[in-house]
């Protein structure tokens, strides 16, 4: 029979491994007394390796007592959630019996996926495992597995530790509650392979290589029809799957564009969470969102390093010409830049980022969660039906920080500009629910007036450049000089964009309200 499992996998450290079983909060959880055991487990596949390209794996295991036979039929992770079909079955020997497999829709795509090839041994695995079985509160159970272990395959070995938590019984939402509870002040990260992806990975080491680019998240599938909830779980998922592609990135790629999208990610999670506060807005979620506030911060200190050099310092001094003070300013921000980027990568590499990827990993389970008890009414709600109002709200904050725009401050123009970008976020979420040119015509308007406020804002970063060095070096100093010239060249044509700024936010506030 095939049996879906849905369970967490985080990737830890051996002293995390060690420490857990002494902990209070799992201690308290746990039900009966932990298992041990030492798992070997041989993965098969054709030459051509079919079922790693169909997503699928297919092993032996030998659990101390007897050979299992477990078929995983879509086997890759998201962001360290494994939601496969199973279908697992005792065998008499190490030998694979596939006539064991009785599922009528698995046995034909198995055999014409095979067609006729032989499934020969590629990598195995050994494991030290212990198994606790934890009870949360009443509201379901799970199984927790702590793995030490190694894959081999010819020639080629690594060695891996691993916490698995797998839904037993009950709410899917118990896998959130536990590992907040347990995991609380440990690091950890999502795993980014399955222990068949860590054996194929060995295999074809050519081919596995991380990408160091930015992660750009699938849209949504939204529609006017689909329940607030659904469309709160969709949204949310896109946001937290792109903060955690980029956080993983982070440590290996130098591009500006991946804190950028880290950034962008926790702000599009924040818009989702604001925007579907009637429906599900508890302490939880509040916590959620004020975690990913935190960390924009923390991460807005890289992204500003980059746009000083890339979108303030270097377009100027293409127009001004080279020179050697305009070289040393140059040089000093980009060790600046790698100070940062340094901080960053320490800051993101700490524990207490552990609840916010827990919650972004299971954010479908955070919904739940909090709309647990709540007011079914609301959570079957349209989805066209509440995104008028939620827009119309957003449109208004927007006119009201849009209001006096001739006698703006900085202050007044960034806070704009936050406005702003709340509506565009919301506008590129719920655009694809209404019919006819209009979202698309407002959309680009919207952009192109927040693109204006994002250069003005960066005007504004390259004021406190200035005041920074000026601070820090004598007034004939080549930084100062070169800063100087750099903030003059902008002020001149700071001025024309805000002029082009008041003529975008009339044509913007005159434009239809495709939501009305």
């Amino acid at each position: 029979m095939s049996n879906p499992e849905l369970e967490v996998k985080l990737e830890v450290g051996t002293d995390v491994l060690r420490r857990l079983p002494g902990k209070a909060a799992l201690k308290e959880l746990t039900l009966g007394k932990p298992a041990s055991r030492r798992l070997r487990s041989i993965y098969y596949d054709t030459a051509d390796h079919r079922l790693q390209k169909a997503k699928a794996s297919l092993r032996l295991r030998w659990d101390g007592k007897a050979w299992i036979q477990t078929l995983k039929c879509g086997t890759g992770l998201k962001n360290g959630l494994s939601n496969p079909v199973e279908i697992e079955h005792p065998v008499d020997r190490q030998q694979l019996d596939l006539t064991k497999i009785s599922d009528p829709k698995i046995i034909p795509w198995l055999k014409d996926l095979v067609s006729g090839q032989t499934l020969e041994p590629v990598f195995e695995t050994q494991i030290d495992r212990d198994t606790l079985l934890l009870n949360c509160d009443g509201i379901g159970t799970a199984e927790l597995a702590l793995d030490n272990g190694k894959v081999e395959t010819t020639g080629r070995s690594q060695d891996f530790s691993e916490v698995e938590l797998e839904l037993m019984s009950g709410l899917p939402h118990t896998l959130l509650s536990i590992s907040e509870k347990i995991f609380d002040g440990e690091r950890i990260d999502p795993s980014t392979s399955s222990k068949a992806g860590r054996g194929y990975a060995l295999c074809e080491p050519c081919t596995s290589g991380s990408d160091k680019g930015p992660y750009l998240p699938e849209k949504p599938a939204l529609d006017p029809d689909m329940t607030a909830r659904n469309a709160m779980s969709a949204i949310g998922r896109s946001a937290s799957q792109q903060i955690l592609g980029n956080w993983g990135r982070i440590s290996i790629s130098d591009d500006p564009e991946v804190p950028h999208q880290l950034r962008v990610g926790l702000r599009r999670l924040r818009t989702c969470l604001n925007f579907f506060k009637p429906l599900a807005y508890g302490p939880d979620l509040k916590a959620l969102s004020h975690a990913a506030q935190h960390l924009g911060k923390v991460v807005g200190e890289l992204r500003n390093a980059d746009v000083i050099i890339d979108d303030i310092v270097l377009p100027a001094v293409d127009q001004l010409g080279r020179n050697n003070k305009h070289d040393a300013l140059i040089r000093y921000l980009e060790e600046n830049r790698i100070e940062q980027r340094n901080a960053v990568r320490t800051a993101l590499a700490s524990e207490q980022w552990t609840l916010l990827k827990l919650n972004c990993m299971l954010f479908d389970q955070a919904v739940e969660r909090a709309c647990h008890g709540s007011d079914q009414s609301l959570q079957d709600m349209k989805l066209g039906t509440i995104a008028g109002v939620a827009l119309r709200k957003r449109w208004k904050h927007v006119k009201r920080k849009g209001r006096g725009f001739s006698k703006h401050r900085i202050d007044d123009r960034h806070n704009m500009r936050k406005s702003l970008k709340t509506l565009r976020y919301a506008c590129d979420y719920l655009m694809p629910i209404y019919s006819g040119p209009e979202p698309k015509v407002f959309y680009k308007k919207l952009r192109s007036l927040q693109d204006v406020f994002g250069y003005l804002n960066d005007v504004a970063m390259a004021d406190e450049l200035a005041a920074k060095i000026a601070a820090e070096f004598p007034a004939g100093h080549d930084l100062n000089k070169s800063v100087t010239h750099i903030c003059r060249w902008h002020t001149i044509r700071a001025r024309l964009e805000l002029r082009k700024a008041g003529r975008r936010w009339r044509h913007l506030k005159s434009s239809p309200k495709f939501w009305h």
